[in-house]
């Protein structure tokens, strides 16, 4: 939990302890703990935020607040005396302080289960700036043959930002959240506040910081990345800042009818639409679509980029990044995409691929084999997310590749802990959701994702002969090498 979430339950236990003080001490400790969760209550809200897990606690509090006025300081008596003393009884104070534990305690463990969850801090020297933005799309050929027209969807940015000291982090981990984490929350059965939670988290970007003037004349690196089947644009923030810490452009979308949620910045809806079930016909035909929808999607954001004018809300990115050093990203679906877009951009110089599912690869692709050098970072077999036909289709590629490729694998990590899910949801609650989580380590697979996601961007940058090499060296636990080819 957050610190004046802890203050505040603290504050309400003691409140609870306090009924079992006799006398004047009792009334005196159960004013003050009523005071103080008062006071942490309005601080939690203002500077913390309210969530729904907490509000038993806040009812709690109130209720101390309205009993405060009766809280006298009064002599020591015993109860139930007989004859001319006799004092109508009342109920022992262990019995009150039982009730309000049993009323209270189960509910207050819902925030220590559901945690407010902390990204963590990019390592680089450059603050890190996001910002989002419209982005046209072309018209896309559907599964059933139908073209669909005038698209469009959302696209963010993180990128380098000069500042010292840094700008205030404020930006949020989801934009429009109140469409996304319902639908997140829907997906494993779960009611739509289930997820509420999440909107609390923050970045540690700069919502339309400055971009930072590139040391090199061609511009700072761009890095693509493309989500998984149902994910969202910023699914790996912990990746894209570690990424923009260092000196590089990151660049996501929003695959409408294939993203979790997307509302445009006039408040259109686009909902998750996904893929017919894999037992209907045309199933095969849809997630081929799938693909090469992505594909062509991804290189419309590109092409934007490449175009972009030294007017509007982008201005400061026109002529500030380099086409020519990409490196193409993405996790699951869009880890198979990240390997069609490198290959159809002239400027991208590698492709890193973190648990690709393959099927959306068009069969030719898998024939051709990858021009570029790939590195591929697989969920541990053990654990079953994939069917075997999956490694069967990268085994075809990696035969045909004339670049290097290595494949790696996170040893007892699952499908998710690939993407933000291992840092923001409990291991109970991703797997209730439908998520494929293992018992790795989660700051160690963090650490390894992150160093060779970064040794590659910067290997390739420089010298993309030698990237493979490079990645290679730093290879360690979690992270072990499957394959290296040639």
């Amino acid at each position: 939990m957050r610190p004046l979430e802890w203050l505040l339950v603290a504050a309400v236990a003691g409140r609870i302890v306090s009924m079992l003080v006799r006398g004047e001490a009792g009334a005196v400790w159960r004013s003050a703990f009523a005071v103080a969760a008062g006071g942490a209550w309005i601080a939690h809200l203002a500077f913390e935020g309210p969530r729904w897990s907490l509000g038993p606690t806040y009812l709690a509090v109130v209720a101390a607040l309205i009993l405060l006025p009766w809280e006298r300081p009064h002599a020591k008596a015993v109860w139930g005396r007989r004859g001319a003393n006799r004092r109508r009884r009342r109920p022992r104070p262990w019995g009150r302080a039982l009730l309000w534990i049993l009323l209270w305690l189960p509910t207050a463990a819902v925030p220590v289960l559901l945690p407010v969850p902390v990204l963590p801090a990019p390592t680089g020297p450059w603050a890190v700036g996001t910002v989002s933005f419209v982005l046209a799309l072309p018209d896309a050929v559907l599964a059933d043959g139908t073209v669909e027209t005038g698209r469009r969807s959302m696209a963010r940015l993180w990128y380098p930002v000069a500042a010292d000291p840094p700008p205030p982090a404020d930006a949020p981990w989801i934009e429009r959240a109140s469409v996304v984490l319902p639908a997140l929350a829907a997906s494993g059965g779960l009611p739509a506040f289930a997820s509420g939670h999440l909107a609390l988290v923050r970045t540690h970007a700069t919502w339309s910081a400055q971009l930072a003037s590139a040391p090199e004349a061609s511009g700072w690196p761009l890095v693509t990345f493309d989500h998984g089947l149902g994910g969202f644009r910023s699914q790996n923030t912990f990746l894209v800042e570690e990424l923009a810490s260092h000196g590089a452009v990151v660049a996501a979308i929003d695959h409408p009818g294939d993203a979790l949620g997307t509302t445009l910045a006039d408040g259109t809806t686009l909902p998750y639409v996904g893929l017919p079930a894999a037992d209907a016909p045309g199933y095969a035909d849809a997630v081929l679509a799938t693909g090469t929808r992505w594909t062509a999607d991804t290189l419309a954001l590109l092409r934007t980029l490449r175009d972009l004018l030294p007017v509007g809300d982008l201005a400061m990115f026109a002529g500030a990044l380099d086409l020519g050093r990409v490196v193409a990203v993405g996790h699951s679906t869009g880890g198979g995409v990240a390997v069609d877009v490198c290959h159809a951009w002239d400027g991208c110089v590698a492709a890193l691929a973190l648990d690709p599912w393959w099927a959306p690869v068009d069969a030719a692709r898998l024939e051709a084999g990858s021009e570029r050098p790939l590195v591929v970072v697989d969920s541990d077999p053990a654990l079953g997310y994939f069917a075997p036909i999956n490694g069967d289709r990268f085994a075809r590629l990696v035969d045909a590749s004339t670049a290097p490729v290595l494949a790696l694998v996170l040893e007892r990590g699952g499908h998710n802990d690939l993407n933000d899910t291992m840092h923001l949801v409990p291991s109970w609650l991703a797997q209730r959701l439908g998520h494929s989580v293992g018992p790795v380590d989660k700051d160690a697979a963090m650490a390894a994702v992150r160093g060779v996601s970064l040794a590659l961007v910067e290997a390739v940058t420089n010298d993309a002969g030698a990237a493979i090499d490079e990645v290679a060296s730093i290879v360690g636990p979690p992270l072990r090498v499957a394959a290296s080819v040639p």
